[in-house]
């Protein structure tokens, strides 16, 4: 996503309207926040509130944690935006964004010394549902209680791991942009996701039933 120019020109009658991609309308969200708008920054804000305020609940496992994260972070973006550049590369801004939530979240863990403690337990499994599937009303009990036990052994595993976790299985990203994130060889991020499967899976096997 590249921060080259507006475009001022109109476009011609006769031409066939072709929808901006999203990288190109972050663009333009972006040049237009540098040029003094700040109202355009909202929209960016809208786009990756959920995904910024998810990301920050599984690293730290506290509700009032991850809103404080994911605030600060988009004040810290919206800071920096005179530093970004996309370069041309496919959602550019979000990953940039959630490497600094990723880094907010390490701060605040380093800052209390709780890498390691068991999920917050004023984290309900509705709001840290592992995966990304649709609300179900009709969802079983057990898958409930499945889904808290993950979300309890995630917060179990060690911090390098848990992250490539959250990025990779959680969050789905592909590893061009985990790359960009924790700025690390692909091939060692592959290695540590197979790594941090295995003990996602040990923590679980040691993880409490939940009623």
């Amino acid at each position: 996503m590249a921060l080259a120019g507006t475009t001022t020109g109109e476009r011609p009658a006769t031409a066939a309207a072709v929808p901006a991609s999203r990288d190109d309308e972050e663009r333009r969200f972006i040049e237009r926040c540098l040029a003094g708008d700040a109202d355009a920054f909202r929209p960016l804000v809208q786009r990756y509130q959920r995904l910024t305020f998810s990301v920050a609940l599984r690293m730290l496992g506290s509700r009032a944690d991850a809103e404080d994260v994911a605030q600060q972070a988009f004040v810290d973006a919206y800071g920096a935006l005179h530093r970004f550049r996309g370069e041309g590369r496919s959602n550019a801004f979000s990953t940039w964004l959630v490497r600094i939530v990723v880094n907010r979240s390490k701060d605040v863990l380093k800052s209390k010394k709780r890498g390691e403690e068991p999920l917050d337990r004023e984290v309900a499994a509705g709001d840290a549902a592992f995966a990304h599937q649709p609300a179900d009303p009709e969802a079983s009990a057990s898958r409930r209680q499945q889904t808290r036990r993950l979300e309890i052994a995630l917060l179990r595993v060690p911090l390098k791991y848990r992250e490539i976790l959250i990025l990779k299985d959680v969050e789905e990203l592909p590893y061009e942009e985990i790359r960009a994130i924790l700025r690390l060889p692909i091939t060692t991020l592959k290695i540590r996701v197979v790594r941090a499967r295995a003990k996602l899976r040990e923590a679980l096997a040691g993880a409490p039933e939940v009623g």
